[in-house]
C-alpha cells in the first residue's frame, strides 16, 4: 500500500560562490541539498520556515558576500510517497537510477516532468514545479494502481532522521 501526502514544506534557495556554500553551517531544522555548484536548498517543515530562512540569511549575509537566500517554496509542489513499495514507484516513473544511499538525492525527469527527490528507506519526497504537482500525483495513482495508492491529509514535511544532513554532489 502507498500513502500519498501533500507536504507543507519550506524551500530556501541559497545562491553563492561554490566555495562559500560548503562552509555554511548545518541547519538543525533542515536538510541541505546541493542543487548545483552555486546553489544549495535548505528544505524543512513549513513550521520551521522562520528559523531556516534566518539561518540562511545569517550565513549568506556576511561582509563582502554576494550570497542570496530566497524562499522559493511557492514555486514548488511537495508530495511525499510512503510505503514499502516506494522503490517500485520510482522504477515505473523514472529512467534515473534510484540513489543507493539513504537519505539520497536525485534530480531529473519523473513522470516526464522535471523533478527533484529525497529518497528515504520508507518514503520518497518529490519536488515538482508547482503547476505540475497534481500531474505527478495522478501519474502515481494511475501507473501504480496495483500498489493501492491512497491520498491522505496534507501535513508538515517530515525530514527525520536526516535533519542537519547534506545531500547531493559536493
Amino acid at each position: 500500500m502507498l500513502e500519498l501526502t501533500r507536504s507543507r514544506a519550506v524551500i530556501v534557495s541559497c545562491l553563492d560562490d561554490e566555495t562559500a556554500l560548503p562552509a555554511m553551517p548545518a541547519c538543525a531544522h533542515a536538510i541541505d541539498v546541493r542543487i548545483a555548484a552555486d546553489e544549495t536548498w535548505l528544505i524543512g517543515p513549513a513550521s520551521q520556515r522562520d528559523a531556516i530562512v534566518a539561518h540562511a540569511e545569517r550565513h549568506l549575509g556576511r561582509p563582502r558576500s554576494y550570497g542570496l537566500a530566497t524562499d522559493v517554496t511557492d514555486a514548488w509542489s511537495v508530495l511525499t510517497v510512503f510505503g514499502s513499495d516506494v522503490a517500485r514507484v520510482w522504477e515505473r516513473l523514472s529512467e534515473n537510477a534510484l540513489p543507493e544511499e539513504r537519505p539520497g538525492f536525485s534530480q531529473g525527469a519523473i513522470a516526464f516532468i522535471s523533478a527533484k527527490a529525497i529518497v528515504f528507506s520508507d518514503r520518497i519526497v518529490f519536488f515538482t514545479p508547482a503547476p505540475q504537482g497534481y500531474h505527478l500525483q495522478q501519474r502515481i495513482q494511475m501507473g501504480c494502481a496495483d500498489l493501492s495508492p491512497h491520498v491522505s491529509a496534507e501535513r508538515d514535511l517530515s525530514i527525520e532522521p536526516a535533519a542537519g544532513e547534506r545531500l547531493g554532489a559536493r
